[in-house]
């Protein structure tokens, strides 16, 4: 057991570490996608979308994964967690708290979690656009900017004074002030005095600058993007 322990953070180090913040935007990416989808089309017409051989009918979701059994919820639900990883159809697991110091009778009348385990590309393609730390592309602005002026500049999509900017940068306020005022006469903030208050706001070129694109897009799969851009659809509808 230790030398698989070992092996499995061994793996770790190697395949998923350097990868780790491409994953994670790649499973919120998802996780948004089919929760606007499920908001906007509803569950039965997502798990339609998810081409894994899913089928929902009559209250009854079955799923093609190899396995002939059958798996009542009994009002517990069903966890639906993407991976990257993972190809071909989702696979069910069936999770307990085996936590230390309960008897076995309380082990035993805890609740199983349901867990439904879906790739994020069926085809396996999704780890093809999986970037190292390493080789990702540093963001501009702060660059540009340095990088409280940069936070400065993203705190103003919602009109802040002086002190509010100080509070939530943790900075003093002359420091806030000072640093507005460079974007001012740089024309990417504006300022508006009421009474003896000041507002600051991001102008619209200020906005366009913290909205260019810093990577481009990855479309490792034709089928997946069309599901993706179904989601955004979906989402941009809701909004």
């Amino acid at each position: 057991m230790r030398q698989a322990l070992a092996a499995l953070a061994d793996f770790q180090k190697a395949c998923i570490t350097p990868y780790h913040t491409s994953i994670q935007e790649m499973l919120d990416e998802t996780r948004h996608c089919y929760s606007d989808m499920v908001a906007q089309l509803g569950l039965a017409a997502t798990l339609e979308r998810l081409q894994y051989n899913t089928k929902w009918e009559a209250d009854t979701l079955t799923v093609d994964d190899g396995m002939d059994r059958e798996v009542f919820l009994d009002g517990r639900g069903l966890e639906l967690v993407p991976s990257v990883f993972l190809s071909g159809t989702p696979r069910l697991h069936t999770f307990r708290d085996r936590t230390a110091g309960r008897t076995a009778a309380e082990r035993a009348a805890v609740r199983p979690v349901r867990v439904l385990v879906f790739p994020v590309c069926p085809h396996g393609l999704a780890s093809t656009a999986l970037v190292k730390e390493t080789q990702r592309t540093a963001k501009p602005l702060p660059q540009l900017l340095g990088r409280t002026r940069a936070a400065v500049l993203e705190r103003l999509t919602e009109p802040q004074s002086t002190s509010e900017l100080s509070s939530a940068l943790r900075i003093s306020a002359t420091t806030a002030s000072e640093h507005a005022s460079v974007l001012r006469s740089s024309g990417l903030v504006s300022t508006t005095r009421n009474g003896g208050s000041v507002r600051h706001e991001v102008t619209a070129l200020g906005a366009l600058m913290l909205n260019s694109p810093t990577d481009p897009a990855r479309t490792w799969c034709s089928d997946c993007a069309d599901r993706r851009a179904v989601g955004t659809e979906a989402r941009e509808q809701v909004a």
